[in-house]
């Protein structure tokens, strides 16, 4: 009759059970550089050109109150009403319509498409120029938002009111990446030239910090894929407890058979 080392046994399964239910600090842990504590400059950050369907917030301000009136839509030029929704942003906004121009009052037609807002803001200045007196113009992107879906703790669409919004901003938005995230693999899905890109960034690598993605652009798309053993990982403590009961079980009739 041969001997039953328990002990043995149960170390055996435990240890398999703590293998598949941990994972390294390093693909856990955001810029996870041990060779090095300086890194390049962040690349610069990109400037947005305006595409068909963009909706832009158009100020143009002037000395004179009702000169003001007649080039914006908002009546209301003063600061007393801070309220910002994306409602109120698309129905007082202007948007980029199919050949690329803006309907601004009192002005007319004005083509921006493929222009920074920099350079919009000087198109419409010269336009504003000959009905106004050093006009003071102000052109801001109102419907910049990202997308971020995955393995992350509030997945959702995200209007933003910034510039330079980061990929680690976006995360921090959607409540970061949870316990099941894979942070070496997460997909950036682009447009670019009306077609769509796929990327793969690796958040652990300091090299992110000089990715052409480290910036994020309008509509742009983060899916966090889960880790590979997301099955085991997602209940780590239920496995473990699983495993104690299935050798405890197994333990119990042994002994029951042996007695027989």
């Amino acid at each position: 009759m041969f001997k039953i080392n328990f002990k043995l046994i149960i170390f055996i399964c435990l240890l398999t059970s703590m293998f598949y239910s941990c994972t390294p600090v390093s693909k856990i842990t955001y810029i996870n550089n041990k060779t090095s504590s300086s890194w390049n400059i962040s690349p610069i950050p990109p400037k947005h050109h305006i595409e068909i369907g963009d909706i832009l917030m158009v100020k143009v301000i002037s000395r004179n109150d009702e000169s003001n009136k007649m080039f914006n839509l908002e009546t209301n030029t003063n600061t007393s009403n801070t309220t910002t929704t994306a409602a109120n942003l698309y129905l007082n906004g202007f948007t980029v319509s199919q050949e690329g121009t803006i309907d601004l009052p009192n002005v007319g037609k004005v083509l921006l498409l493929n222009q920074t807002l920099e350079q919009a803001k000087q198109t419409i200045m010269l336009e504003a120029e000959e009905f106004l007196i050093d006009p003071f113009v102000v052109v801001k992107l109102a419907n910049f938002e990202v997308t971020v879906l995955g393995e992350v703790n509030q997945p959702g669409i995200y209007p933003v009111y910034k510039e330079n919004l980061t990929i680690f901003d976006a995360l921090a938005m959607a409540a970061d990446i949870n316990d099941y995230g894979n942070l070496q693999k997460i997909k950036i899905v682009r447009t670019k030239n009306n077609k769509k890109e796929v990327s793969f960034l690796d958040l652990t690598d300091s090299k992110i910090l000089t990715s052409d993605y480290y910036y994020l652009n309008n509509k742009d798309l983060v899916y966090v894929q889960p880790l590979k053993f997301k099955g085991l990982k997602k209940s780590q403590s239920q496995l473990l407890l699983s495993s104690l009961t299935t050798i405890a079980v197994l333990f119990n009739a042994i002994l029951n058979f042996n007695k027989d």
